[in-house]
């Protein structure tokens, strides 16, 4: 079998690594036949002539086909430095964890080593965000993009920095949340939905008793001023019969001669002119005060859950929107 070759990321050179013996088989060459394997290794070196031509992409291209006919670490590696090149960390870490699979076995002492290197160089840049949901039938999106259905829960690959995780649910409202991810750490949320008629409140432009206290105060002023103009009309019927009594044979216009029956005249008119007014003025509040109830329709509101982003996750807060 020939010998599979490695180019260095950071270095661009090859490096020879023999093949495993017939009776020291690895793991990763278990059923994959030595024409299989040669396939892949002149894929492989295609691959690293690319490399170290400075040819990424095509590289990388070889580098997968490859790996399709045989997953070896070795390749693997290589494929991760190369999409380390071409600033992919998020897939150059996955590959890195699926090249140091099993352990140093498949590596030189010092391509190891490398290996261990550029993983610590990427653990700072990507996170992991779990997330986990029990309502059936709702969906989650990470970032926008769907990710997965509930219940269940899932763990991914980020990178770090801040993150947004939407669930939604017919009839619910929508749980969004925002993480932050810290390079090497995972950031977990559960997801919980509120049915919809239990988070709507009723917003009144006014408060409920306004319009009904108007109401009722200006009832009570139109009905204060009736029994006002009532006892007024009352007391102008007593004078006009004790005028009739008194003044029989005559009285002057302004009563100056019967000051008693004038101010029983002015006392009357006083009082009707009184009750008039305020039987407007109760009428023109009431009126008001109706109008106000109708016009006092409540909005249904829904709550807005924000979340303030912190290193280890989030902390949510709550505000109403109209």
């Amino acid at each position: 079998m020939k010998q599979l070759l490695l180019a260095l990321g950071v270095m661009g050179m090859l490096v020879a690594v023999a093949p495993p013996a017939a009776a020291d088989v690895k793991p990763w060459a278990v059923n994959v036949p030595e024409a299989t394997q040669d396939k892949a290794n002149a894929i492989f070196e295609e691959g690293n002539q690319l490399f170290a031509q400075q040819a990424h992409a095509p590289a990388l291209e070889k580098y997968r086909a490859a790996i399709a006919l045989w997953d070896h670490p070795l390749i693997r590696f290589n494929l991760a430095v190369t999409l380390i090149r071409m600033d992919r960390p998020l897939e150059a870490a996955d590959e890195l964890e699926k090249a140091l699979r099993f352990g140093d076995a498949p590596f030189k002492k010092d391509l190891y080593q490398q290996a261990l290197d550029y993983q610590a160089l990427l653990k700072g840049r990507v996170g992991y965000i779990e997330t986990s949901c029990e309502q059936p039938g709702a969906s989650v999106l990470l970032d926008g993009k769907p990710w997965f259905s509930c219940p269940g829960s899932q763990k991914i690959r980020v990178m770090a920095g801040e993150h947004a995780v939407v669930g939604e649910l017919r009839n619910f409202l929508t749980s969004s949340k925002r993480i932050v991810v810290v390079g090497g750490t995972t950031a977990t949320e559960k997801l919980a939905f509120v049915p919809l008629e239990s988070a709507v409140i009723l917003k009144y432009p006014y408060r409920r008793w306004i319009p009904y206290t108007i109401t009722i105060a200006g009832a009570a002023v139109g009905l204060g001023g009736l029994g006002v103009w009532l006892a007024g009309r009352s007391q102008m019927t007593d004078f006009e019969n004790n005028f009739a009594g008194v003044c029989s044979m005559g009285c002057d216009k302004s009563l100056s001669t019967q000051p008693a029956l004038r101010d029983q005249r002015d006392s009357a008119e006083l009082k009707g002119t009184i009750g008039i007014s305020m039987m407007v003025a109760g009428g023109a509040v009431t009126v008001g005060g109706v109008v106000m109830a109708i016009l006092n329709r409540p909005q249904r509101i829904l709550p807005k859950i924000e979340v303030a982003p912190t290193s280890g996750g989030a902390m949510a807060s709550t505000r109403w929107q109209f």
